[in-house]
């Protein structure tokens, strides 16, 4: 049987987890983990949305503004992501289906980030 285990944290993430539990800790327990998941992975179609929209063949530089929103969307999604994990835990709602949704946001958003760099 398969049990995931996540590998060790990195210097950022021990530097911004107070951060991500503070937000957590602000939003209402109703909220489901998959809805803070859904929220971030919204940020990268955004992101993408408007970058596509702008330099559908990068031939082009896209305005400053589109690449200060690319910026927020990346952080926001980065920030959101982080914070599903933690709200799962604080409503007692973590399950292997919550993960799968999780990991499958991060792998269509990595292509989304990689389009926007």
């Amino acid at each position: 049987i398969h049990q995931y285990r996540p590998g060790s944290p990195t210097y950022l993430d021990s530097f911004l987890n107070p951060f991500w539990t503070f937000l957590t800790n602000l939003l209402p327990l109703w909220i489901a983990p998959n809805m803070v998941t859904t929220f971030g992975g919204l940020h990268c179609g955004l992101a993408y949305g408007v970058l596509w929209y702008y330099a559908p063949d990068f031939d082009v530089s896209p305005p400053d503004w589109v690449v200060a929103l690319c910026a927020y969307c990346t952080m926001a999604y980065y920030t959101l992501d982080c914070m599903d994990g933690k709200q799962s835990r604080r409503t007692g709602t973590s399950s292997p289906l919550g993960q799968l949704f999780d990991h499958g946001f991060d792998c269509i958003c990595t292509l989304a980030h990689l389009a926007t760099v």
